[in-house]
C-alpha cells in the first residue's frame, strides 16, 4: 500500500514548459524568469486527475489526497473524487473566490471568516472532504512575527477545531510571492498549543534547508498533533525525523502538479526511490508509505487491520 498525501492535480491541460523547467530551481524562479510560461499554467484550469491516476497506476500508488492549487473551487475536488473514488481523497482550500492571480506580487486577500465557516461545514459534511490543504499565510496575513501570524490564522483554526480535521502549512519557499518568513513554521508552535485537537501537517520539512527543518522538527517534537510530509525533503532530514518523532508522524507525498511533474520526469519513481534508500527499518518505511496517513485520516484500507495501525 502506498498513499500520496500531497497532490495538486488541476491546471491547464495544454501547459507545456518546454525547456523552461530543467531543475528544481527552474520551478522556483519560473514566475520571475519566465512569466509567460508561469501564467500559462493558470489559464484554462481543468481537472487533471485522469493524468494523475494514470501516473499513480504506473507507479503502483494506491491512493492520493488531492487538493486545489491556488484558486480552484473545492467543488472541483469533490467532483474529481466521485470520478475516481477508489483512488482519490479530497481536501479543501480557503479563500478561492477572491484569490488573486498567483503571478502577482501581492496576493493578500480579505477573508470573511463567518462565510468561510459555513463553506467549510459544507465541504466536510456535504462534500466529504477530509481536511484543509496547504495554507499560504501570505494570502491571509502581512505579519511576520510568529505570534502575530498565528493570531491572524486563529479564526481558521477555530473553524477546523469544530470538525477536528487536519490542516497543512507549507515550509520554505514557494513558486508564488510568499516571503520566506511565512515558510518558517514557528507560528505553528503557537497554533498547535492553542488547538491540540487539530492535526497540523507541516509540509516539505523545510524543503532541504536545515535551518527551516530544525524549526519544523522543534515544533513537531514539542507537539504530538504535528506531522510531516516528505515532499522535497532530503533523506537525512527524513531519517532524523523518524529517530526523533517516530515514523508514525511522517507521510509520503510528491506535490504532484504540472510544474513538479515536468521537473521530475517520472515523479513517482523519483519519490519512491527516496524512501527506498532511507536507512530505517522496513516497518518505518511502511508507516511513511501509507500507515501514518491511514491512521491520521481514519482510512479504511483492505491491507490494514486496526491492530496494524498502532504507533511504533
Amino acid at each position: 500500500m502506498i498513499i500520496d498525501l500531497h497532490t495538486h492535480p488541476f491546471g491547464n491541460p495544454d501547459f507545456n514548459p518546454s525547456d523552461a523547467i530543467q531543475s528544481r530551481r527552474d520551478v522556483v524562479t519560473l514566475r520571475r524568469r519566465r512569466p509567460d510560461v508561469f501564467r500559462s499554467r493558470y489559464v484554462n484550469v481543468q481537472d487533471l486527475t485522469d493524468l494523475l491516476v494514470a501516473d499513480m497506476q504506473a507507479g503502483r500508488i494506491d491512493k492520493a489526497f488531492i487538493q486545489p492549487g491556488f484558486a480552484e473551487d473545492p467543488v472541483l475536488v469533490a467532483t474529481a473524487v466521485k470520478k475516481h473514488p477508489q483512488h482519490l481523497i479530497g481536501l479543501f482550500n480557503v479563500g478561492h473566490e477572491h484569490a488573486r492571480h498567483p503571478a502577482e506580487s501581492e496576493i493578500l486577500q480579505k477573508i470573511d471568516w463567518t462565510k468561510t465557516g459555513e463553506q467549510i461545514e459544507h465541504y466536510v459534511k456535504d462534500l466529504g472532504l477530509v481536511g484543509c490543504g496547504e495554507v499560504l499565510p501570505t494570502r491571509f496575513t502581512s505579519e511576520s512575527a510568529p505570534e502575530r501570524i498565528a493570531k491572524e490564522l486563529r479564526p481558521l483554526m477555530e473553524i477546523l477545531a469544530r470538525y477536528r480535521v487536519p490542516v497543512m502549512f507549507l515550509t520554505g519557499w514557494t513558486q508564488f510571492s510568499t516571503p520566506l518568513y511565512h515558510g518558517m513554521p514557528l507560528f505553528a508552535d503557537v497554533l498547535a498549543e492553542w488547538f491540540p485537537e487539530v492535526p497540523i501537517i507541516i509540509t516539505k520539512m523545510g524543503r532541504g534547508y536545515s535551518f527551516i527543518f530544525e524549526m519544523a522538527l522543534a515544533v513537531a517534537y514539542k507537539h504530538p498533533n504535528v506531522y510531516f510530509d516528505i515532499v522535497q525533503a532530503p533523506p537525512e532530514h527524513i531519517e532524523r525525523g523518524v529517530r526523533e518523532l517516530g515514523a508514525d508522524r511522517i507521510m509520503f507525498g510528491t506535490d504532484w502538479s504540472p510544474t513538479w511533474r515536468a521537473e521530475a520526469g517520472d515523479i513517482y519513481k523519483k519519490n519512491l526511490q527516496k524512501v527506498e534508500v532511507l536507512e530505517i527499518s522496513e516497518e518505518a518505511k511502511d508507516w511513511i508509505r501509507w500507515r501514518t496517513a491511514a491512521k491520521l485520516f481514519r482510512l479504511e484500507v483492505a491491507e490494514g487491520r486496526k491492530e496494524d495501525l498502532e504507533p511504533m
